[in-house]
């Protein structure tokens, strides 16, 4: 028994030493990320154009924002509340909901009651790390971070109860049922494709309930509920259809969702590859296995979950590579259960191996990515420190530099920084929140980096659109 033990204590201290050491990485890379496009918009108010300046303001201006443009009232509330607290605190819950995350989708994939497993956990970090396409703008930047971290943290946190129903049987609790409603309200409220992955992995699980046991516990009806009303919430919108109509797409409905539908298989195959081989690969050894059938069961819903994401993009006219955030949780969580599944007592030496070259190459990625953010950071500094020189001379029309990035793990990777045109929305937001009538540039600035180039040296000038 002593060996049993102390083996297990080992993975107990692997693990936790694993999830403070992604901690300390993403405070840091926190810390050191600027304000970046819609940053600076969110600072005002939607409905008067001020600067916020508490809670009530923030709530004003959200249901004017949902009346006219968008239904994530809650993910866009807590946006604009933390762009007027101090950026530390902002820095601090980041990183608590993004470890969170990996947490939720270890439980989801290992149950609760399975001793720790530090070579789970890593999968789930690296993952995280390397598949996402614009990690910055989807972990980093703040208003990407509320807009996909933290939906997809409240996504699965929602659908963490039925991940674990199937694990175990959860005991009947009275404050189950009304949590449940609440948790599937926010996470059916959160984000429109990784909120209809939620849906799908209710719905699945819900009817494996009712095959298998012909009753179902209220917890499963009331958290299913909750995420309908609150997917209501999101896509019944006012400002969704005023936005609608103001762009009016002239083709046939056919060739707009076949063009839609192809875009999304785009996107999973240009970025979810590796992801989507890893589960087939992983889940046919399980298969090979005769695991019990809820083994099979959660995988393939966690699965079909990433799919409904995806695909769920074929009703937005548009797919922007941020919007995969939520797509690869869930898949990351399928393949996560597959490997939980395993009996991996004849797989260690290639699975230990396998890890060990994945953590070599994301510490690689670890020091580009922290050179990135850390040079990025710097010259943002920099040139707020000459905006707030030049407000102090009485400057009010400036022409400046845009900062040009190069790395996906930095924030401003693939977003807008100063144009060249005063009326640019990213232009008349900055000059807004710096004190300044008017703010262009009219040139682009970067950092050396060996071995990599970025718009700044390839064109010299800040984008138009």
């Amino acid at each position: 028994m002593k060996p049993i033990e102390s083996n297990a204590r080992l993975n107990r201290r692997l693990f936790w030493l694993l999830a403070a050491a992604a901690a300390v990485v993403m405070l840091l890379f926190n810390c050191l990320t600027p304000f970046v496009a819609d940053d600076f918009t969110f600072t005002f108010s939607y409905r008067t154009g001020e600067r916020l300046t508490g809670l009530w303001d923030v709530l004003q201006s959200q249901t004017y924002h949902y009346m006219t443009w968008s239904g994530r009232f809650l993910i866009k509330s807590l946006d604009q509340w933390f762009t007027i607290q101090p950026k530390l605190l902002f820095n601090v819950c980041n990183t608590l909901v993004y470890v969170g995350l990996a947490l939720v989708v270890y439980l989801a994939a290992k149950g609760r009651r399975a001793p720790a497993d530090p070579q789970l956990l890593l999968f789930i970090f690296l993952s995280f790390w390397m598949v996402s396409p614009v990690f910055g703008q989807t972990n980093l930047w703040m208003c990407g971070s509320f807009n996909y971290l933290w939906a997809s943290f409240f996504c699965l946190a929602a659908a963490l109860p039925f991940a674990l129903q199937l694990h175990h049987p959860l005991q009947p609790r009275r404050w189950l049922a009304p949590a449940c409603f609440l948790a599937g309200l926010v996470g059916g409220w959160s984000s429109e494709n990784t909120s209809s992955g939620l849906l799908v992995l209710m719905v699945l699980v819900l009817c494996w309930q009712l095959f298998r046991e012909r009753k179902a516990p209220l917890w499963m009806f009331t958290g299913l509920v909750g995420g309908l009303l609150g997917f209501a919430l999101l896509i019944l919108a006012p400002g969704n259809y005023q936005r609608q109509d103001a762009a009016p797409d002239p083709r046939g409905l056919v060739t707009i969702l076949a063009t839609r539908f192809l875009t999304a298989l785009n996107m999973l195959w240009d970025y979810g590859l590796p992801l989507l081989l890893i589960f087939a690969v992983l889940f046919w050894l399980l298969w090979l296995q005769k695991p019990a059938p809820q083994a099979l069961f959660l995988p393939l819903a966690l699965f079909a979950a990433g799919l409904g994401a995806n695909f769920a993009m074929v009703l937005s006219p548009v797919y922007y590579e941020r919007s995969t955030h939520g797509v690869f949780v869930f898949l990351t969580a399928a393949c996560a259960a597959a490997l939980a599944g395993l009996d991996r007592s004849h797989l260690r030496s290639v699975l230990g191996g396998t890890a060990a070259g994945l953590a070599l190459v994301a510490c690689f990625q670890l020091v580009w990515a922290g050179y990135d953010i850390a040079s990025f950071w710097m010259m943002h500094r920099t040139r707020a420190a000459e905006f707030a020189s030049l407000k102090d001379q009485g400057q009010t029309q400036v022409v400046s530099y845009s900062i040009e990035c190069y790395t996906r793990w930095c924030a401003g990777y693939g977003l807008p920084d100063l144009r060249t045109d005063p009326e640019d929305w990213i232009c008349s937001d900055m000059a807004r929140y710096y004190g300044f009538e008017s703010l262009v540039a009219d040139e682009a600035h970067t950092y050396p980096f060996p071995g990599r180039t970025n718009n700044a040296l390839e064109t010299g000038l800040p984008e138009e659109s």
